[in-house]
């Protein structure tokens, strides 16, 4: 139904003129039609109704009939809002092979929504879930750690995140660990080391078996990012004592690349007088030692293991199999805590490897991909997705979200703004679920993106309930207004308490957190 009313307030219904005395009315859009001998539900009318037939009620009998009750193939989001005893369940393989948006104003309860349902499928039985959560909060490690592998990436050991650098295109690399790219000479020098560190590996290595000249800057291959930063730096600082010739370089103390000590030379002479600067000098200006801080940055420890053995294993394996939470069904990388470039940048890794794993997985075996699907949950999935995004991560979240479904890799956007997503993210989204929405672009986005014959829905996007949505989709046999089922445990997105403004008045102490945020380099420690 899409419009309700009373001829003594709406006015004289056409052709007559006069006001109809007593006469109620409806609009309603005819979506599908149940077989009463069968008592299933079909889309689309076969038959329709004629003028002045009577209206009823829809009975618990005929909802049920429209949203069937839970069983091994759906998971449950909640219940029918205008009948609570009616399930509200989707279709799951359509639900995650055919990308779903979770959408809904701060407050909403959207990050509980999606922590019910990954709980739905972690306590349905679907123990070999692939479901990877990327978590820039910190949020569903409480809600979901009974069935989870919680990975940080300020963890250690087991408990941490490693994205090595070195599956990093090299100007990526640059970004992530000095915060900038550099002139364009340097981008080009940068590369040129990093070509050569990583053939030199690769030719000495005995698990890879790859040709020297098909290594470039961006192949995922390991190599020593301090022995490439310790050159670079020598040749930024470089000062001869003969013009023009290296060999007769002014060097006072030879460093240590492991230690990140950069090589001292004599400082260069006043005006046409030795030592005379070297031919890079200057040119790759802050660069250098933005690089050996970051090197030094406990904050991006994680971005340097796992350092990679040329007669050892290749490490790619074992840390994608991390990502994707070992035998646990679900996987939550914890990205809170870190820079967001490098973060971003090390989410843009983590998707790239894994869609690219699931393409290149055979269609049976124990790989991932089509034999095992994949859903990778986006928290704040605008930041990944919009144009402001990090190039990596954008060209990685917007790939899934174009081909995903071809190979067995679903996508979860979740956001709090819809109205930054990309037209073409949103519109692959088979399954839309939306809660509370204030702002008018994000409803005038979500109207946009519903089907025209229950677009009249999102007028009521800004009155739900906290914890009400609105399903639509392929996983659903019929938009539904549904009462979401509150997660046991909740995800720690809970408001802040104002306990402690009742306690005794101390000044805060910030020392520690301004300490955290400035980084701690410790210079004496490898």
């Amino acid at each position: 139904m899409s419009l309700l009313g009373i001829a003594e307030l709406s006015g004289p219904s056409r052709p007559v003129e006069t006001v109809q005395v007593g006469e109620r009315w409806l609009q309603v859009e005819l979506l599908g039609e149940i077989n009463r001998g069968t008592g299933s539900f079909q889309r689309g009318v076969g038959s329709y109704p004629g003028l002045d037939d009577a209206v009823h009620f829809a009975t618990p009998g005929d909802l049920q009939a429209l949203f069937p009750p839970q069983s091994e193939a759906t998971v449950r989001v909640g219940r029918l809002a205008a009948a609570e005893e009616v399930p509200v369940c989707v279709d799951a393989s359509k639900f995650v092979t055919r990308h779903v948006a979770v959408v809904g104003s701060t407050g909403s309860g959207k990050t509980s929504c999606v922590a019910s349902l990954l709980q739905g499928f972690a306590r349905g039985g679907w123990e070999a879930a692939n479901i990877v959560v990327i978590d820039p909060h910190g949020e569903y490690a409480d809600a979901l750690g009974e069935f989870a592998s919680v990975r940080s990436v300020l963890g250690d050991g087991a408990e941490g995140i490693r994205v090595p650098y070195w599956a990093l295109p090299a100007n990526d690399i640059f970004l992530a660990l000095a915060g900038a790219q550099g002139g364009v000479t340097t981008q080009s020098r940068f590369a040129e080391l990093v070509t050569a560190a990583r053939r030199e590996f690769a030719h000495g290595a005995t698990w890879l078996n790859i040709d020297d000249a098909a290594v470039t800057a961006d192949t995922p291959v390991p190599f020593d990012i301090r022995s490439v930063w310790h050159q670079l730096d020598a040749e930024n600082n470089e000062t001869h004592r003969v013009l023009r010739d290296p060999s007769t370089a002014a060097v006072e103390h030879d460093g240590d690349a492991s230690r990140l000590e950069p090589r001292k030379y004599a400082p260069h002479g006043a005006g046409n007088t030795a030592p005379f600067k070297g031919p890079f000098h200057g040119v790759h200006g802050t660069m250098p030692e933005l690089l050996r801080l970051g090197l030094l940055d406990p904050r991006l420890s994680f971005l340097q293991q796992p350092q990679g053995d040329q007669k050892g294993r290749d490490p790619l394996v074992g840390e994608v199999a991390n990502w994707l939470g070992g035998e646990r069904p679900v996987s939550i990388l914890d990205f809170s805590g870190v820079p967001e470039t490098a973060s971003e940048l090390a989410i843009g890794v983590i998707l790239t490897l894994i869609f690219e794993a699931a393409i290149r997985s055979p269609q049976s075996g124990d790989g991932i991909g089509r034999s095992r699907p994949v859903l990778i949950v986006l928290e704040e999935a605008h930041r990944y997705l919009g144009d402001s995004a990090i190039a990596m991560a954008r060209r990685a979240a917007n790939r899934i979200a174009r081909e995903g479904r071809k190979y067995g890799v679903g996508l979860m956007l979740v956001t709090q703004r819809p109205s930054e997503l990309p037209d073409t993210a949103l519109a692959q989204s088979g399954t839309l679920i939306a809660l509370r929405l204030s702002n008018s672009a994000d409803q005038a986005k979500i109207r946009a993106a519903l089907p025209d014959s229950v677009s009249g829905l999102a007028a009521v996007l800004p009155a739900l309930r906290t914890g009400e949505a609105i399903v639509t989709g392929e996983s659903i046999s019929l938009p539904a207004r549904a009462l979401v089922d509150p997660p046991s445990p909740f995800p720690n997105a809970h408001d802040p308490s104002l306990d402690a403004w009742r306690l005794p008045s101390t000044v805060p102490d910030v020392s520690a957190a301004i300490e955290s945020w400035r980084g701690t380099y410790n210079t004496e420690e490898p």
